[in-house]
């Protein structure tokens, strides 16, 4: 395998560019990264610095988006149990190269993408494989998408794919447009209700408007801000 990764699949080219508009849309940056689909490590300068093409994958393509260094790849066309874990063996190697790449804080946000085939989505054999990639936290944390039988839907497949990533915003009611009315209501009535300090109701507000932040560290964030309440 070369290290030139710019010719990819049309499936894979398509969920690389729906993955760059959805950030777009969010006004975040996004690059490509082909240093972390390459098959030498970081410095190397000799056959004892690559993988083999055997130990990597034929496919994958590599982007940052904001913090997030993502590697996307492609499961078999098959479900079938050995062919889907020798996939994932390949794509942790190649997220291995490209740790090599980052700061130690850049691994922390390192993410495999893998794209399922046509008409996987609905197919409890997928499904259950699917979970299982999921539930490897190893090297990087694993997100599968699972197509539709119909590419009309994609669309909001994709979008459903969405939800469970990084770039989700369950507070934009719709593009461009915050759903902060509820978290106005709060504020408003943080005085009279009890248990919940007025202090504490901002905070949460200036966190859940954080643009800045993953889902998940919002709701660290909203978490340790209740345990805080009254301190100050």
């Amino acid at each position: 395998m070369s290290d030139d990764r710019t010719s990819l699949s049309p499936d894979l080219a398509d969920f690389a560019n729906r993955l760059r508009d959805a950030a777009l849309r969010l006004d975040l940056v996004v690059e490509d990264r082909s240093k972390l689909a390459t098959t030498s490590f970081s410095g190397g300068t000799s056959a004892a610095t690559s993988l083999s093409p055997t130990d990597l994958p034929t496919e994958c393509h590599a982007l940052r988006i904001n913090r997030f260094n993502i590697i996307l790849g492609v499961l078999p066309d098959i479900a079938a149990l050995e062919a889907v874990r020798e996939t994932l063996r390949r794509y942790r190697n190649q997220c291995v190269v490209a740790r090599s790449y980052l700061t130690p804080n850049e691994t922390l946000d390192l993410q495999l993408m893998l794209l399922g085939p046509r008409s996987s989505e609905r197919q409890e054999a997928w499904r259950a494989l699917a979970l299982m990639v999921e539930r490897d936290d190893r090297v990087a944390r694993k997100l599968a998408w699972l197509r539709p039988e119909d590419p009309k839907r994609d669309d909001e497949s994709f979008a459903d794919f969405l939800k469970r990533t990084f770039l989700a915003r369950p507070w934009i009611r719709k593009e461009g447009e915050f759903d902060d009315v509820a978290l106005d209501q709060l504020s408003s009535t943080a005085a009279t209700t009890p248990g919940l300090p007025r202090t504490t109701a901002a905070e949460w507000q200036s966190i859940a408007l954080d643009d800045g932040k993953a889902p998940d560290q919002i709701v660290t964030a909203l978490v340790k801000a209740w345990e805080r309440r009254g301190q100050s």
